[in-house]
């Protein structure tokens, strides 16, 4: 089905640390570039702004400020601290993304996912703001400590980074709601290759595991393979890390576990062909491998939000969760995966089919500057 409306200028921000907030913008751009809609991207580092420049969208560098959490809480000495040496040079940067989006064309809308510098040029332009990340819920909704974690420095630093929206796309993967109407909760964003990877079960796990600061991956690799090399026969375990970690972690590697450097498609695929999945409790996995069908052992990183996604799982029976990786929590997990993955392909079924991608698309194409109907189609 073609529609015929103005094409709209788009210019998203993101959250360059990590690669999740990367992977999901990447999919909203693409998606609206295929309806006929002009993108531009605002992240931070040079490798994330490399990755948009190679998807085709114009692509700049914006300032992060350091906002790191004690006692639960962004603390203004800590902040300043932290940020003192940088502010010169980071409010150049952005005065120069001014100058930018002013010469290369005002767009109609913004698009925030957990940065400030796409907020402040819609304040600065006089353009709406639209959020799409799944933190947002952390601002909007009371929830509860998890063990010794708080959400209270999520929602200082979403208020900061956004004081104000005039709409907020929150994805989740399990069903959540307010009662304000400016929020509305989508399915977790997540890329075709997953959706359309083909799924089997094989006996094999996958796993990956990332760094937080000074959390490594290095002793959920020992002990995993430790548990796979006594005590999981005739299941093969394949174990992803980032190439600064995996020198150090071969020496786990046997004749069925293999160390592998992350690389996005070969995870991908391991994880469609897999029994069961292990890692920390990020967002972005935990959704690729529901709609996957997979379930998940967790082992949060010390965040608020991986604590929280982790907690949320194992109450679901969508997968399991503990602070560190033990033989008994393992066994216990693979010996629950059948029970486990018919919740999870149940779950899915239920909650995350719907592409939310088009929900985004038609809200952006009802606001006024795409009023204006022209003969210009857009594919869907």
């Amino acid at each position: 089905m073609s529609r015929y409306t103005r094409p709209l200028s788009v210019v998203i921000g993101v959250n360059g640390i990590g690669m999740g907030h990367s992977v999901r913008q990447s999919v909203i751009a693409q998606y609206l570039r295929d309806r006929g809609h002009q993108l531009r991207i605002i992240t931070n580092g040079s490798a994330r702004v490399e990755y948009f420049r190679d998807l085709g969208f114009p692509a700049w560098d914006g300032w992060m400020p350091t906002l790191l959490a004690r006692d639960d809480r962004i603390h203004a000495s800590d902040a300043i601290r932290a940020n003192i040496w940088q502010v010169p040079a980071g409010i150049t940067k952005h005065l120069r993304l001014r100058r930018i989006i002013r010469d290369t064309g005002v767009p109609d809308v913004f698009i925030t996912d957990y940065e400030p510098n796409t907020p402040r040029l819609a304040y600065h332009f006089g353009k709406p703001l639209i959020s799409v990340d799944q933190q947002s819920k952390y601002r909007h909704l009371d929830l509860p400590t998890v063990g010794r974690y708080a959400r209270t420095a999520d929602e200082q630093r979403l208020r900061y980074f956004a004081p104000r929206l005039d709409r907020s796309f929150i994805c989740s993967f399990v069903p959540l709601d307010a009662d304000d109407r400016k929020l509305e909760f989508i399915a977790p964003v997540v890329p075709d290759v997953v959706r359309s990877a083909p799924v089997s079960t094989e006996p094999l796990a996958t796993a990956y595991f990332s760094r937080y600061f000074d959390h490594g991956p290095e002793e959920s690799v020992r002990a995993l393979a430790a548990v796979f090399g006594q005590h999981a026969p005739g299941r093969a375990l394949r174990i992803y890390a980032q190439a600064a970690e995996t020198k150090n972690l071969r020496q786990y590697s046997d004749d069925k576990i293999d160390i592998c450097t992350f690389d996005r498609e070969a995870f991908i695929a391991d994880m469609a062909r897999s029994e069961a999945i292990f890692s920390n409790a990020g967002f972005n996995l935990i959704s690729e491998a529901f709609v996957l069908g997979k379930p998940v052992h967790l082992i949060p990183l010390p965040t608020y939000d991986q604590h929280w996604c982790a907690k949320v799982v194992h109450e679901a029976e969508l997968g399991t969760a503990a602070p560190r990786i033990t033989h008994g929590a393992v066994l216990d997990f693979l010996n629950r995966g059948r029970e486990l993955r018919n919740n999870v392909v149940r779950h899915r079924d239920q909650h995350l089919v719907a592409d939310p991608r088009e929900r985004i698309a038609s809200y952006l194409e009802s606001l006024p500057a795409a009023s204006q109907r022209t003969l210009t189609p857009s594919a869907r």
